[in-house]
């Protein structure tokens, strides 16, 4: 028997429950989709990375950027389209500019990371594919880590605010 809470209903007539528990239905469905592009991005994004430092010989701080952008790039599109079901001619103050600065500094957090491994383990009896392997590592971790962060700060980027029924 539900109780009085799954029962209230506020005066623009949405239950309280649904109000107290915003991760029902279609933010759910959205946070899938939006795992489901970053699964997509971080194949792009790691694959470029592993290459240009792994295999190449880059630097964390090529091989981040490259990395950035074989992910960043098609993921925007991915996810305003697909995760937030957003069309048209996007907005540069108030769509674009904020993004950049969401992911350019997700790429900074992986620059810096990557590039601190990579300095701790020069010098060290660590083989090569080790080093490849730990430094690509870092590289993911600060994307998996900043999952969730994003989301919520995507989410309010890409939902427009609802409008009030009071005025």
């Amino acid at each position: 028997m539900p109780d009085a809470v799954d029962r209230a209903v506020t005066p623009q007539g949405v239950p309280e429950a649904r109000r107290a528990a915003p991760w029902r239905g279609a933010r759910i469905v959205k946070l899938v989709r939006f795992g489901l592009n970053a699964v997509i991005a971080t194949v792009c994004s790691q694959a470029t990375f592993m290459l240009l430092y792994g295999v190449v010989g880059t630097s964390t701080t090529v091989a981040s950027v490259a990395a950035w952008l074989a992910g960043a790039l098609p993921n925007y599109w991915m996810n305003r389209t697909y995760t937030w079901g957003r069309r048209g001619r996007p907005s540069f103050r108030r769509e674009l500019v904020p993004y950049a600065a969401i992911v350019l500094g997700t790429l900074l957090l992986a620059v810096l990371a990557t590039g601190e491994v990579h300095h701790l383990l020069v010098g060290r009896s660590v083989s090569h594919a080790t080093r490849t392997l730990l430094v690509t590592g870092t590289y993911f971790a600060v994307y998996a880590v900043m999952f969730v962060f994003r989301f919520f700060l995507f989410d309010r980027l890409f939902t427009p605010a609802e409008v009030s029924e009071e005025g």
